[in-house]
């Protein structure tokens, strides 16, 4: 009984070892690919431990081929046929991860220091741009929020079954340029031209001057006499209006950011104190026809409000401030 058990264990053994062996030259690739895997990714990367293991398995005893005793005459060549190898398959997953193993290089400083700095030279761009473009925009701004304050105050303090209020009004000139008048108040009492100054800061000047200053701490900025630059509106309004000049009033209102530090005319001056001040005008000079035509003809000779509009007085004042 024992020697029948012994003889099935060497038939089930015997042909199991033999398949594992390769042929000879199946084992000259193998020990080839050993080698490069070694040299290529070294002696602890997985491919080379398979490789290595499966050759130390395989290969103890390789199979050698045996020539065959059969000779063919003939004169065509004779194709040698190509033996095939077994190799043992690697999973492609684990094949991946060995060939996705970084290879160690030594990193460029310069080329470190380079992808570092372009993130800050993109950002410090656009916020230089942004910082030259809020500055370019930054009187216009303040302007436009100072305006806005008025005309606020001008609603609440103003009848408006006696005043007719209209903003930003925008009149051309005889020389082909234009002026911008920030609120006009229409009313039988006179047509009331009003310039904002959203100021800040000390301001010194009187109606004689024709350059009023600005003082923030000790630095002083001259700017034009308010005045001045509402006379040439009135001008203008009378003009195009074919009225006299007396009919209209200049006002200038200064926000209260701004301190008046020195005595200025009584058309000059803070948001209520100009709202007393227009109130105090009481005598008619022109009747409800009258005021009707005036508002009629400034909406006839007033340009569109646009960006368009805009640019083109801009671009009309840079050129009188530099000729």
């Amino acid at each position: 009984m024992m020697k029948w058990i012994v003889l099935g264990l060497c038939i089930s053994v015997l042909p199991a070892q033999a398949a594992q062996q390769y042929t000879e030259s199946a084992c000259i690739l193998l020990k080839q690919q050993v080698n490069d895997y070694k040299r290529r990714l070294g002696a602890n990367s997985f491919l080379y431990t398979k490789a290595k293991a499966n050759f130390d398995t395989s290969c103890q005893n390789p199979i050698v081929a045996k020539p065959s005793g059969i000779v063919l005459l003939s004169n065509q060549q004779i194709q040698p046929q190509a033996v095939p190898i077994k190799f043992k398959s690697v999973p492609q997953q684990q094949m991946f991860l060995a060939h996705a193993q970084p290879i160690s290089t030594q990193p460029n400083p310069f080329s470190q220091l380079f992808n570092m700095l372009i993130p800050m030279i993109v950002l410090l761009f656009f916020g230089l741009m942004a910082l030259y473009y809020f500055k370019k925009k930054l009187p216009e701004l303040k302007g436009r929020m100072g305006e806005r304050h008025v005309k606020k105050g001008l609603i609440k303090y103003l009848d408006d079954t006696k005043y007719t209020i209209i903003n930003d009004v925008t009149l051309p000139l005889e020389d082909g340029g234009t002026t911008q008048i920030d609120h006009l108040v229409v009313s039988n009492f006179g047509v009331f031209v009003i310039e904002t100054k959203n100021m800040s800061g000390w301001i010194f000047g009187n109606k004689h001057q024709s350059k009023w200053t600005q003082t923030i701490h000790r630095s002083k900025y001259p700017f034009q006499n308010p005045l001045r630059q509402n006379y040439k509106h009135t001008k203008t309004l009378a003009y195009l209006l074919d009225m006299p000049h007396e009919q209209f009033h200049s006002v200038v209102i200064f926000t209260s950011k701004a301190e008046l530090k020195t005595k200025m005319p009584n058309n000059v001056g803070y948001l209520k104190e100009m709202m007393v001040y227009i109130n105090s005008f009481n005598q008619e000079v022109f009747d409800h026809k009258m005021k009707l035509r005036i508002l009629k003809l400034l909406e006839v000779i007033k340009l569109d409000q646009s960006r368009k509009t805009n640019k083109q007085h801009i671009k009309y004042l840079v050129s009188k401030n530099n000729g």
